[in-house]
């Protein structure tokens, strides 16, 4: 018996003196940038519930001085929160894989440009760059319309209602995101779709609780949790939608490049027609598919590739775009001021009413609908943060202090987008206040990276064209045909920041039809 105590507890000290020694090259970097919590432990306790981890990690900062090291477990983080640093980051060839996290979410909707790693990640983004680029973009605008019209159109019979815009918001870009990217009009707009995007808002869920949950980073643990049954079935549900889409083979595993497999994108880009969509001028929608289907002929890319960056791309805009949209929504509803503003914007642009399609052209001349995007972006980061890995040890000076430290490889570095694009010491003492014309108007000149929504530097978002577009459309026929109205204001928002930014409750809106 003695024996055995003996035995277990130099074991024990072995294991532990080992898995210290691993950790040495950490623990020296904690002693020159230190953070809260202690060594190997950190801010995990905190982190229990992940609605508070914005605020958590504002509070933080305000005890430390960012960049700065903590814990969450065993694994080591660079907390960043300044537009130096950002830009630091941002622009390093060591630091653009995604963190180690993300592979949580990669096993979940696919391991596509949002979640991959070099080189993986290279090769695809020089591969898919030309069906985000600008002139594919442009051949979206009648189905942006189209869709955009319908929208309007369906809030006609709502207008005695109190209603929460999110859902309804959610739906549309859903229906835009499928025709887009797979080609195919699903409807979601006159139908229950209720089921894809709650299997959507679920995945996210589950992975930001996993990610702030070190105790379930192992899949051995994880997969005995109830948050693994929750992930499963919400994958089987959305692995069903997208393959349905895409006329592949039924099963839960990765389509392989089968000659059926491979015909069923060749059908879907003969069928992408220009006889099913508006077209601009002699231009076709450059639908997503349509596009990749010739990469999956040469090699270039597999089935399973295509059907990890088609998932991605749904989920990434529908998810995203949507949160961006609405909280513009929001905060329009909130200021009524500046939503007159962009009113007097849109009806000096949009002469007609906004009935007939929005071109280009006039996009380009809505400044102050932009601006107003881009100050609830700022204030209400569609993805409060992201995470990113050191591929290798690089050096980093500290904006403050001048001093360099060596940060290993392997370190895990927090991007906190949320609380920086708050911050009053870059944006000033109304930092929190909702303000297009003071913090994006000509006199407003923040550091470079002091708004990053769509990040910036080596990887920056392939699709932020897409997304700004898109919202410029939508916002621009939802407020040139209605005053959106709401009794709540910043104060009761309770922000949850996760994969992308949620509210706890979202505030009713009711709307008034405007002269046209």
């Amino acid at each position: 018996m003695a024996f055995s105590t003996n035995f277990l507890l130099i074991a024990i000290i072995v294991a532990s003196t080992y898995f210290l020694w691993s950790k040495r090259r950490f623990l020296k970097v904690f002693k020159e940038l230190p953070g809260p919590g202690p060594p190997l432990l950190g801010i995990a306790y905190r982190m229990l519930k992940a609605e508070n981890f914005m605020r958590n990690m504002e509070e933080e900062a305000k005890s430390y001085q960012a960049p700065f090291i903590t814990w969450l477990g065993p694994s080591c983080f660079l907390y960043v929160n300044d537009p130096q640093t950002m830009e630091i980051i941002f622009n390093s060839p060591l630091c653009t894989n995604k963190g180690d996290m993300y592979r949580f979410m990669a096993n979940a909707i696919g391991d596509g440009l949002f979640t991959s790693s070099s080189p993986r990640w290279n090769k695809h983004r020089r591969l898919l760059n030309p069906a985000f680029g600008r002139k594919s973009i442009q051949t979206f605008l009648p189905i942006f319309n189209d869709e955009a019209n319908a929208f309007v159109n369906k809030l006609k019979g709502m207008q005695d209602q109190s209603l929460e815009i999110y859902k309804l918001l959610k739906k549309s870009v859903l229906e835009i995101s499928c025709q887009t990217t797979m080609g195919k009009k699903m409807n979601f707009q006159n139908d229950n779709s209720t089921v894809i995007f709650d299997s959507y808002n679920s995945l996210t869920e589950i992975c930001i609780t996993r990610m702030l949950s070190p105790w379930l980073h192992p899949d051995v643990i994880y997969q005995c949790s109830s948050l693994f049954k929750r992930e499963k079935r919400s994958m089987e549900i959305l692995s069903k939608f997208v393959r349905d889409l895409l006329q592949l083979d039924n099963g839960t595993t990765i389509p392989k490049d089968t000659s059926a497999n491979v015909e069923s994108f060749k059908n879907i880009a003969r069928n992408c027609d220009e006889d099913d969509v508006e077209v601009i001028g002699k231009s076709k929608p450059h639908i997503f598919v349509e596009q990749v289907h010739a990469l999956i002929e040469s090699g270039q890319l597999s089935v399973a590739d295509v059907l990890a960056e088609a998932n991605v791309t749904v989920a990434a805009t529908f998810e995203t775009t949507s949160t961006a949209m609405y909280f513009t929504c929001l905060a329009l509803a909130m200021h009524p001021q500046c939503q007159e503003k962009l009113y007097m914007e849109l009806v000096n642009v949009l002469p007609t009413g906004g009935s007939q399609d929005i071109t280009i052209d006039q996009l380009d001349r809505l400044v102050y609908t932009e601006m107003a995007i881009n100050e609830a972006m700022r204030l209400f980061a569609p993805v409060p943060a992201v995470v990113r890995s050191a591929s290798s040890d690089f050096h980093l000076r500290h904006y403050v202090t001048g001093k360099t430290t060596l940060i290993p490889r392997g370190t895990q570095i927090i991007l906190d987008i949320f609380n920086m694009q708050r911050s009053e010491q870059i944006w000033g003492k109304r930092a929190r206040y909702f303000d297009p014309d003071e913090h994006f108007g000509p006199a407003c000149k923040p550091h470079p990276f002091a708004f990053v929504p769509f990040t910036k530097g080596l990887r920056m978002c392939i699709g932020y064209r897409y997304a700004l577009t898109l919202m410029k459309v939508m916002l621009a026929k939802i407020f040139r045909n209605y005053r959106v109205l709401t009794k709540t204001q910043m104060k009761d928002l309770k922000i949850k920041g996760t994969i992308s930014l949620k509210l706890g409750d979202y505030p009713l809106c009711t709307l008034e039809p405007r002269e046209v």
